[in-house]
């Protein structure tokens, strides 16, 4: 397990460095324009920051379902619908401000909701591509090291 666990984990931090902080970037520039002053982006980070805990929390309970599945496979079927239930998740504690780093009025209103609900999808759809195609591409063997990118 704990192999398999490392390797969820750095594949999870990998993809929130590459393709989760600069899609966050680039979105909150488009939707908060010119000049900006960043607090849409420090919401947006910290949703983000939000969405990695939950999922490093919740990694070891995936772990757990995986091994019930004959092929110890975890389809991306279950990745996507696991992904959506973390979104779930965070906007659920966001709104009974059990999240320290969030502003506690943020996710009560439904614009701020609905930005961080377009933000995860773009976050999300780009990550999800690009595991689906050039890193698995480019990292052929990492997914048969338990996604540990430090063996290939």
């Amino acid at each position: 397990m704990l192999p398999t666990l490392r390797g969820r984990i750095e594949t999870r931090l990998f993809l929130i460095i590459v393709v989760g902080l600069p899609v966050t970037l680039l979105y909150a520039l488009f939707v908060g324009g010119l000049p900006y002053d960043g607090g849409l982006l420090l919401m947006l980070l910290g949703v983000l920051l939000a969405l990695l805990v939950v999922g490093v929390i919740l990694d070891p309970l995936y772990i757990l379902i995986q091994r019930l599945r004959w092929d110890r496979d975890w389809p991306f079927a279950y990745q996507f619908f696991f992904s959506i239930i973390e979104f779930v998740i965070v906007l659920s504690l966001a709104s009974l401000e059990w999240i320290p780093w969030l502003d506690e009025f943020a996710f009560q209103r439904g614009e701020t909701i609905r930005l961080a609900s377009f933000h995860f999808a773009w976050v999300f759809l780009i990550g999800f591509v690009l595991l689906l195609g050039p890193l698995a591409v480019l990292f052929v063997r990492w997914r048969y090291k338990g996604g540990r990118f430090g063996r290939l």
